[in-house]
């Protein structure tokens, strides 16, 4: 049995150390002084062949970093083939030329259960017969989920004790209760009283209920409480007969004759009637006028992106207008048009003129 003493071994050709072997057992390759058990030194290249010596793969280091190469092709080493993770002898997960990290599948597809994070920032995970996500956040409440465009916050979805919130991000929200939805600023904190529900420009259309709402009507909550004076009480009087049937253009341009009649005022015409006793309708809350402001603003086309099956991943979209409603003059780009839109709080304007009868 022969006993390879501690030393380095030299090419012929070369002063430098090719091999070298310490008293730790420490082997080194391109360097004299290894301090691991394998050692190979700086722009070195461990190359990696299969049984019929053809060339499969490099690990070397280049400029600090570990580089692990693949081919397709040993004989010009293009190193476009891809990385495999096996565990219990079988295909775990695999990093392919494209850069796309697969688990749990062998390729890029929407139809095949496993996950995806591709090397353009996609992420796709499919799951057959089962939630194919879940986010959960230990020890304390606060954000699950933030969405950002560019490095400005657009939503946030968290959660509360128990309740889920999605807000906006900055100070808007709302939160899943047990019995009930509740109005939150941007980290799902509930507020009173503070916010709306749709406004002047961008309104909802019905609300359907079993029940009527509720408005607050506590005298601990209430100042200033009087009588109407005679001239509220003339205008009251006018009110009553300024109730008037008509139909909304807007749903005689959609079903023509076929559109329903309404009954109520017209705000103007309230107005007016206020104005003629000498007072003001925007003192009384019974009276809205709202304005905004609105500008077309130019969504670009989308391409269809297909995966490798030739799944659609995102849908082609031509490139469209759409109609940007902003609150202020200051959020509003140039050129966006100022609205105007007066309207009617019906519970009080009944409880108004039933105060003349």
């Amino acid at each position: 049995m022969s006993t390879l003493k501690t030393g380095n071994i030299t090419h012929p050709s070369s002063t430098s150390t090719a091999i070298s072997l310490d008293a730790s057992d420490n082997v080194g390759v391109g360097t004299a002084s290894p301090d691991q058990k394998l050692t190979v030194a700086s722009e070195g290249r461990l190359r990696l062949y299969r049984s019929d010596n053809t060339r499969y793969g490099d690990i070397y280091t280049d400029n600090s970093f570990l580089n692990i190469e693949t081919s397709t092709d040993p004989i010009k080493f293009d190193g476009q083939g891809y990385i495999r993770f096996d565990t219990n002898s079988s295909e775990a997960a695999r990093l392919t030329s494209a850069g796309d990290l697969l688990v749990g599948k062998t390729a890029s597809t929407g139809t095949t259960a496993g996950g995806e994070i591709r090397s353009n920032g996609f992420g796709l995970f499919t799951r057959d017969g089962g939630n194919p996500l879940q986010v959960r956040r230990l020890t304390d409440d606060g954000n699950l989920i933030e969405f950002l465009k560019d490095a400005s916050y657009v939503g946030k979805i968290g959660n509360a004790t128990t309740a889920l919130y999605i807000t906006n991000g900055t100070s808007t929200g709302i939160k899943f209760g047990t019995n009930a939805f509740y109005a939150t600023n941007g980290d799902g904190t509930n507020v009173d009283n503070s916010k709306d529900v749709g406004t002047s420009g961008v309104r909802f259309d019905n609300v359907y209920a079993t029940n009527g709402t509720i408005q607050t009507s506590d005298a601990n909550e209430k100042q200033d409480i009087e009588e109407l004076s005679e001239a509220e009480k003339r205008v009251a009087t006018a009110a009553k007969g300024l109730i008037r049937k008509f139909r909304w253009i807007d749903s005689v341009d959609e079903k023509g004759d076929d559109a329903r009649i309404h009954v109520g005022v017209i705000a103007q015409d309230l107005q007016a009637a206020f104005e003629a006793e000498g007072l003001d309708a925007g003192r009384y809350a019974m009276f809205i006028s709202s304005t905004w402001w609105e500008a077309d603003e130019v969504i670009p086309a989308v391409a269809e992106e297909l995966d490798e099956d030739g799944n659609v991943i995102t849908e082609a979209q031509p490139e469209r207008t759409e109609k940007r409603t902003y609150d202020t003059a200051e959020e509003a780009p140039e050129g966006a048009v100022e609205r105007t839109r007066l309207g009617v709080r019906y519970p009080e304007l009944l409880a108004f003129i039933i105060g003349a009868l």
